[in-house]
């Protein structure tokens, strides 16, 4: 099992600096960089990058974010080394916080993918290795990968969001990337969390239009949809260990309710023996103690 570190890149600072979570830090450009030198020498050479700007702008994203210009300056200097991938999620870019576009209470799903499809290819045309669509919305491979290709892109590859379910769990994400939700939640459009046949079918449907790798997000409360993941896709598997799973981690440990070091052995371990190839994550050098020591 490998591991993809998350990287948030915040736009407006001139040092790295703490997110609202807790051992995860905004970067700049420079400072991400160094990161991914650090981690590189350490053993990872996956990164999924995420936005955080108070221009809630998905133009501007494409045009003048700070996402293109890492990765212009990342793959410079480390090649094919490392590889990145790009959250192409609305989200951060919205006024809402909604991963779609609503008009009068009502997803645009056009519209969706016509801005989706304008990150994806802003970040494709800076040289990202992969895509990582998250709108839960039922043709977000196909729209990507037929759009990739004709732009002459086709080696650009797609990370699909695959089971997003709907979670009380992505709060801290939100916080990180400036992105509070306002209005209806995401439950009209995000997968039901008891609903795993839905959940399974997506990433069949994500496998058919094309997808390289598959997702199951969150991680911990859905070890039964990975391994049953695991046993119906040929693809690579990956699973999100996300914001608010990590949280609850490191306040219980802050407290010293829970050994931090022994808590995430059983959770990587976990993941790895439901089936996970890939884990995406906060906790890169717990990751590379528990692969150390285990493997």
């Amino acid at each position: 099992m490998n591991y993809i570190a998350c990287i948030f890149l915040k736009e407006g600072i001139k040092n790295k600096q703490q997110s609202p979570m807790e051992g995860v830090d905004y970067h700049t450009v420079d400072s991400g960089i160094q990161y991914i030198n650090t981690y590189l020498k350490k053993g990872i050479s996956n990164f999924l990058i995420f936005g955080s700007t108070n221009i809630k702008s998905i133009e501007h994203a494409c045009t003048k974010g700070a996402i293109n210009e890492f990765i212009i300056k990342s793959k410079e200097k480390f090649g094919n080394n490392i590889s990145l991938f790009a959250d192409v999620g609305l989200s951060p870019y919205t006024s809402n916080g909604h991963s779609v576009i609503i008009k009068e209470g009502i997803i645009d799903e056009k519209e969706s993918y016509r801005q989706a499809l304008n990150l994806a290819l802003s970040f494709a045309k800076s040289g990202v290795d992969y895509v990582c669509p998250c709108l839960s919305l039922p043709n977000q491979v196909e729209v990507l990968r037929k759009g990739l290709d004709r732009k002459g892109f086709n080696k650009t590859k797609i990370m699909d969001y695959s089971a997003k379910f709907s979670s009380a769990l992505y709060g801290p994400y939100r916080a990180t990337v400036q992105s509070p939700l306002e209005g209806k939640d995401k439950k009209p459009y995000q997968t039901d969390y008891s609903n795993p046949d839905k959940a399974l079918n997506q990433i069949k449907v994500a496998e058919k239009q094309g997808a390289n790798i598959v997702m199951v997000k969150p991680a911990m409360l859905y070890l039964d949809i990975i391994y049953r993941a695991r046993q119906m896709t040929k693809l690579p598997l990956a699973v999100y260990h996300i914001s608010g799973e990590y949280i609850l981690i490191k306040s219980a440990c802050k407290n010293k309710l829970l050994d931090e070091k022994e808590i995430f052995n059983e959770v990587h371990s976990a993941f790895k023996r439901a089936g996970a190839e890939y884990t995406i994550g906060y906790a890169p050098d717990h990751f590379l103690r528990w692969k150390n020591e285990r493997w």
